[in-house]
């Protein structure tokens, strides 16, 4: 009776143990807060701390990390005061956001709004309040909310050791934070939501970060191995027509490292061929319509373009793990911050960390109006790079070859999704021909494909059912397309 028992707990256990769950922790990972709401299933794990801003300082799959983690902060709180000197940012690392424009947030030294660094504190450095947990049978969530945010902040003039000071609250609005995972996926699902709590009319947008793991060691300078992937088109440019935009030039680039690193010599040829320049890791075209760019420890400065796919990727090279970032379609009809819907930091704080950044376009808010944005952060292992392609249900990296004499297919994916992978062969009426299972697949593997069909078909697609049966299309073409 005792082993039938055992057996039956061991069945429970094993069925169970792939679930997704929300736990709070204290002192997660000797992180040193008191809180921390830990999100796991099978593949995934977030953690959300409501005292670091609300900022999601986890976001691992499997044993990877994508998001970089500033020791500095652990267990630190702070208060919503907007006395605030640049010095004083108080960067936890992980997923944030920035209210857009950052330009005029601060109040100038001549009366006229202004540009600070650091962004303003309420919905960028202090508590979240924490408004909804969520357990379901087949997802799990939380959200949080930011304290009420007022513009303009004051700014520190070095000039008159003092800070400006507002006379009136101008702008104020609240930002809340919802994520959810479910059981079969990598996926996780955010809605932002920026609420006008003022009166009056404001132009306000948010532009979402994750700061990335950029080194394998701290004493490695390997950010070579640390990318991101930027899908572009030539319809979307910036408004001088150029594609993208650098912010660094030579002078900045040697002065930074002159500054903070070691001490530069112009008379020394190496010196001005390595750090005389706008960086080096500004890859480029990797593959049709795909820029990339790698992490440089001995470099500060941004990167602008359009994406043209909606989506942005970081990748690390090393471990051939993905973890992308799909967001709601561009629109040139509206504006945006600097006029472009993505850009990507470099940055050489503390042990330093490529930053993917998602903006939203400027919205227009009347008094006590509120509007949300969607985004969706998924990761896969994959078997090659650069990244090709991203959909709801994977990515592409070796885009789908066949040869025609033999009915031949060879491609390879990464998957968001748990399942088994099918190829579909449907006729020109569009019926299918043929069906045949090809694997078993989940986002801890990449996924190749080498198959012939036995019939020939016109069109073929490429398929993950979950264990419930729900179809998820990761490729597809028209036989006569190729």
């Amino acid at each position: 009776m005792k082993t039938i028992l055992n057996v039956l707990l061991l069945l429970f256990c094993c069925h169970f143990s792939h679930a997704q769950a929300i736990k709070k922790v204290d002192n997660y990972k000797d992180w040193k807060w008191e809180e921390t709401y830990v999100l796991t299933n099978e593949f995934i794990s977030l953690a959300v701390v409501p005292d670091a801003a609300g900022r999601v300082l986890e976001y691992n799959l499997g044993d990877i990390q994508s998001l970089w983690i500033n020791p500095k902060e652990f267990g630190q709180k702070y208060s919503n005061s907007e006395k605030v000197k640049m010095n004083q940012w108080r960067n936890f690392g992980g997923y944030r956001l920035v209210p857009t424009p950052v330009e005029n947030c601060a109040l100038g030294k001549n009366g006229d709004r202004s540009k600070r660094w650091p962004p303003p504190v309420t919905i960028g450095d202090a508590p979240y309040s924490i408004t909804d947990v969520k357990e379901l049978e087949d997802k799990v969530g939380i959200t949080v909310k930011s304290g009420e945010q007022h513009l303009p902040v004051p700014k520190w003039i070095p000039k008159d050791k003092a800070f400006t000071k507002p006379s009136k609250v101008e702008e104020a609005f609240t930002y809340e934070r919802s994520l959810m995972i479910e059981k079969n996926s990598s996926k996780v699902y955010y809605i932002h939501t920026l609420t006008n709590v003022g009166e009056e009319t404001i132009n306000r947008g948010i532009m979402t970060t994750s700061q990335h793991q950029s080194w394998s060691d701290v004493k490695l300078q390997d950010g070579e191995n640390f990318v991101a992937y930027i899908p572009f088109s030539p319809k979307y440019k910036m408004e001088d027509g150029e594609q993208y935009h650098i912010g660094v030039t030579p002078e900045s680039h040697w002065r930074y490292v002159n500054r903070n690193r070691f001490p530069l010599d112009k008379n020394n040829p190496e010196h001005v061929e390595k750090y005389f320049n706008i960086g080096t890791n500004w890859t480029g075209e990797v593959a049709p319509g795909i820029f990339e760019i790698h992490f440089d420890y001995n470099l500060m400065g941004g990167f602008h373009m359009i994406s043209s796919e909606s989506w942005i990727a970081y990748a690390n090279k090393l471990e051939n793990t993905v973890f992308v970032k799909t967001f709601e379609k561009y629109n040139p009809q509206l504006e945006y911050d600097h006029g472009v819907n993505i850009a990507v930091f470099n940055s050489g704080m503390a042990t330093g960390y490529l930053e993917t950044e998602v903006k939203t376009p400027i919205y227009t808010l009347k008094g006590k109006e509120a509007v949300t944005f969607k985004e969706t952060h998924a990761a896969a292992k994959v078997l090659s790079l650069p990244l090709l392609s991203v959909n709801e249900t994977g990515v592409i990296t070796k885009r789908l070859h066949f040869d025609k004499q033999t009915n031949h297919i060879t491609a390879q994916y990464g998957t968001f999704i748990k399942g088994d992978l099918y190829l579909v062969a449907l006729n020109d009426q569009e019926k299918i021909i043929e069906e045949m299972k090809v694997k078993a697949v989940s986002p801890l593997k990449g996924i190749d494909v080498d198959i012939a069909l036995e019939n020939s078909f016109s069109q073929l697609k490429v398929v993950v059912k979950d264990e419930e049966g729900k179809e998820y299309i990761l490729d597809s073409f028209v036989v006569g397309d190729l």
